[in-house]
C-alpha cells in the first residue's frame, strides 16, 4: 500500500524539496493548496528551553490574527460601502411614499419623471457600490488566502509528519472554508446585520404599532437562529468527522487502484468506504433536515409578518393614523430589517461550519507559533553521530527503534541488514530527520538534526525512500525536486552519477517526459532511477538508500554500484539498507538491526561471512551509548557477543 501523506510529506521533508514545489506536488496530488518556506517543518527540541535554546530564534507569530489584521483594510473598505448601499435602501420606501402621498394626489405627471429619474440613478448607485463591495470582498478573500494558505500548509505538513495521518489536510479546507466567508453572502449579512435596529427604529418612526409588529417577528426569527444552532451544531460535527475518515479511505483507494483492481477488492472495499461515507450523510442529512425544517417556518413567519405589517397598516390607514404610501413604505422597510435575520437563518449552517473552521485553524496555529525558527547553521560535511536513538511510529506509541548508537565519517559506506520489522526503515528516516527522535538524537556535524533548517538539511542530504515516490510532473522536475532555477547540468550531473541517463534518453520526450502521479506511466526500475538521481542531485554529503536496487536488473544493479564507487570518492556518508551481496561488498561496515535494536555491528570483513552463511548471534543485552563496542566509528570494531546468543535468521531480500 501506498504510504500516506505522513510518509510522503516525511519524504519531501527529507529530500529537501522546496516549499513552492511541495505545494505544487500536493495540490496534483489533492492534498493541499500552497506553501512558502519549509523552516517550520523542523521538530522543536525535545528541551528548548534547555542547553540548545541558544540555536533557536523567536517564535512566529500567531499567522491567523496576523492574516486578519492584514485584510482589516479591505473589511473596513467593504464596511464603508455597506453604509452607503443600507442608506440607499430607502430610497424605495421613500420613492413609495412619495407616489402615494405626492404624485397621486397631485396628478403632476413631472413631479413623476423627476422622482422616477432620481430613484433610478439612486438604484444605479446603489447596484454600482454593492458591485464594488462585492468585488472588495473577493479580493479580501483572495488576500486572506494568500497570507495563511502557506502557513497552514506547512501546519498540515508537520502534523502529517509527526502522526503519520492526512486528517491534518483539513486545515486546508478550513482556509477555503473562511475564504468562502469572507468573499461570499455570509460577511454580507453580517455587515448588513447592524442595521437591522435602524430599520426597525424607522418602523417605530413610522407608527409604535408597525414598529412592534417589526420587532416581534424579527425576535423570534433570531430565536430560530439559535435555535438552528442547537438542533444542527452535533450532526454537524460528525458528519464532518466521518466524512474525513471517507476521505483518507477513498483517497488511500484511489493511490492502490491497480492493486485493488488485480485483487479483485473493488467491491469490498467499495463496500467499506460506502459504510464511512453513508454514516457521514446520515449526520450531514440529519442536520440538513433541522435546519430545512427551522428555515421552513422563518419563511412561514416572514411571510405572516408581511402580511401582519399589511393588516396593522391597512387598518391604521382606514383609521387615517397613517397614509397609504407609509403602509407600503412600513411593508418595505421591514422586509428590509428582517432580511439579515432571515438570511442568518439560511446560512447558519455555513456560519457554524466557518467557527469550527477558525476554531480548529487558530489553535493549530498557535501551536505552530510556539515552536522557534532555526538558526542557519554551516553546511554539513558528512559526520553523522546517532546517540542512544530512540523512534516512535507516528501518530503511535510504539517504539519502532530502541538505543541506537553509531558514528559515520565522511566517505564511509554503512549497511543496515535485519530481518524485515527490524527497524531498517524507520531509522533510515530518523537519520534524514523524516521521523523524530521520541529520546536521544541524530547529529550532524555535532549539531542536533532538529536544530537545523529542513529546506537547508535537505539540500545536503539525498533520499531514497523504500517506497519510491514520484509526483505528476516532468522527469527533470523529479530529478530537481521541483526546485526553483535548478540548473539543467545540475540534473543532467545527478542522472549521470545514478547511470540513469541513457535511460531518461530513452523515454519520448527525455527529461522533460511528462509523468503521471505515483510515476504512472514508468515502470518499477525507471521510477527507481529516477529516484536514484533525485536522491543524488545537488551534491549530497549524506545519501541514505533504502532497499536501492529492490527494482533493479543486473544492469541496475551494476550501475547502483558504480554510483556508490563514485560518491565514495567523492567523500560522501552513504548508508545502504539491503542485503544482496554484490552491495554489501561494496560497504565498509555493517550493522545488523534486530527488534529495533544493533543486535551487532563490526566491519565488512567480520559480518559478510556471517550474513552469506544466513545467521547472525544478536546480543542479548540492550546496547549502550557509551561502549565502544557498539559505534561503527573504525575506533573498536569488536563486539564481546555472548556465544549463548539465540542466532536470527535474515531474509534475503
Amino acid at each position: 500500500m501506498a504510504p500516506h501523506l505522513g510518509i510522503i510529506a516525511a519524504s519531501m521533508v527529507a529530500r529537501g524539496m522546496p516549499s513552492r514545489a511541495v505545494r505544487d506536488v500536493l495540490r496534483t496530488s489533492q492534498f493541499a493548496l500552497a506553501s512558502s518556506h519549509m523552516a517550520s517543518l523542523t521538530l522543536a527540541p525535545s528541551d528548548p528551553g534547555g542547553l540548545d535554546a541558544h540555536m533557536y530564534t523567536s517564535a512566529r507569530p500567531p499567522a491567523l490574527a496576523d492574516a486578519f489584521r492584514q485584510i482589516r483594510p479591505g473589511l473596513l473598505a467593504a464596511g464603508g460601502l455597506s453604509i452607503f448601499i443600507n442608506l440607499l435602501v430607502f430610497v424605495s420606501p421613500l420613492y413609495t411614499m412619495q407616489i402615494y402621498d405626492r404624485v397621486l394626489t397631485s396628478r403632476n405627471a413631472m413631479t413623476l419623471l423627476l422622482l422616477s429619474l432620481i430613484a433610478l440613478a439612486l438604484f444605479i448607485s446603489y447596484a454600482a457600490l454593492e458591485h464594488f463591495r462585492s468585488r472588495v470582498l473577493v479580493q479580501t478573500g483572495i488576500r486572506f488566502d494568500h497570507l495563511l494558505s502557506g502557513e497552514a500548509f506547512e501546519t498540515a505538513l508537520a502534523q502529517a509528519v509527526r502522526t503519520g495521518s492526512s486528517h491534518h489536510v483539513q486545515l486546508l479546507r478550513d482556509v477555503d472554508t473562511l475564504r468562502d466567508v469572507l468573499s461570499g453572502g455570509v460577511i454580507t449579512s453580517l455587515m448588513d446585520a447592524p442595521w437591522t435596529p435602524i430599520f426597525l427604529g424607522m418602523c417605530f418612526l413610522l407608527h409604535p404599532s408597525i414598529g412592534m409588529v417589526a420587532l416581534t417577528g424579527a425576535l423570534v426569527i433570531l430565536a430560530l437562529a439559535f435555535l438552528n444552532e442547537r438542533a444542527t451544531k452535533a450532526p454537524l460535527m460528525a458528519a464532518s468527522f466521518k466524512n474525513l475518515h471517507a476521505l483518507d479511505r477513498l483517497t488511500s483507494s484511489l493511490r492502490n487502484a491497480e492493486a485493488i483492481r488485480g485483487l479483485g477488492m473493488g467491491p469490498a472495499i467499495r463496500a467499506a468506504w460506502g459504510a464511512t461515507h453513508g454514516q457521514a450523510l446520515v449526520e450531514s442529512a440529519k442536520a440538513g433536515e433541522r435546519g430545512g425544517t427551522l428555515l421552513a417556518i422563518s419563511k412561514f413567519l416572514r411571510m405572516a409578518i408581511q402580511v401582519a405589517i399589511m393588516g396593522v397598516g391597512a387598518y391604521l390607514a382606514i383609521h387615517q393614523e397613517i397614509s397609504g404610501g407609509v403602509l407600503f413604505a412600513a411593508s418595505l422597510i421591514m422586509g428590509r430589517a428582517l432580511a439579515p435575520v432571515e438570511a442568518a437563518v439560511a446560512q447558519w449552517r455555513a456560519f457554524v461550519s466557518a467557527r469550527t473552521s477558525f476554531s480548529r485553524l487558530d489553535e493549530a496555529l498557535r501551536t505552530r507559533a510556539t515552536e522557534r525558527q532555526p538558526t542557519r547553521l554551516p553546511p554539513p560535511v558528512g559526520n553523522i553521530s546517532v546517540e542512544a536513538l530512540t523512534v516512535m511510529v507516528p501518530g503511535s506509541q510504539l517504539a519502532a527503534i530502541s538505543d541506537v548508537s553509531f558514528r559515520l565519517s565522511p566517505g564511509e559506506v554503512v549497511a543496515i541488514v535485519g530481518a524485515s520489522g527490524s527497524g531498517k526503515s524507520s531509522l533510515a528516516r530518523a537519520l534524514v530527520g523524516a521521523w523524530p527522535a521520541a529520546q536521544g538524537c541524530v547529529r550532524v556535524d555535532g549539531n542536533d538534526i532538529r536544530h537545523f533548517e529542513a529546506s537547508f538539511l535537505g539540500q545536503s542530504f539525498g533520499y531514497l525512500p523504500q517506497d519510491v515516490e514520484l509526483f505528476a510532473g516532468t522527469v527533470r522536475d523529479n530529478i530537481a525536486r521541483f526546485r526553483d532555477g535548478a540548473l539543467d547540468e545540475q540534473v543532467v550531473e545527478a542522472a549521470q552519477l545514478a547511470s540513469a541517463h541513457a535511460m531518461i534518453q530513452r523515454l519520448p520526450q527525455g527529461y522533460d517526459t511528462v509523468i503521471g502521479e505515483n510515476g504512472a506511466g514508468l515502470s518499477g526500475g525507471q521510477r527507481q532511477r529516477i529516484g536514484l538521481a533525485r536522491a543524488l542531485f545537488g551534491r549530497p554529503v549524506f545519501v541514505v538508500l533504502d532497499e536501492p536496487n529492490a527494482n533493479l536488473d543486473g544492469d541496475g544493479d551494476r550501475a547502483l554500484a558504480d554510483a556508490i564507487q563514485m560518491l565514495r570518492q567523492q567523500r560522501v556518508t552513504i548508508v545502504i539498507i539491503n542485503h544482496r551481496p554484490n552491495l554489501l561488498s561494496l560497504v565498509d561496515k555493517i550493522v545488523f538491526m534486530h527488534d529495533g535494536r544493533i543486535g551487532r555491528a563490526g566491519t565488512r570483513e567480520e559480518l559478510l561471512p556471517l550474513l552469506l552463511g544466513e545467521t547472525i548471534a544478536p546480543m542479548r543485552r540492550e546496547p549502550r551509548i557509551a561502549t565502544e563496542s557498539h559505534r561503527v566509528d573504525g575506533a573498536s570494531r569488536h563486539a564481546p557477543f555472548p556465544s549463548s546468543a539465540r542466532p536470527v535468521h535474515v531474509t534475503r531480500q
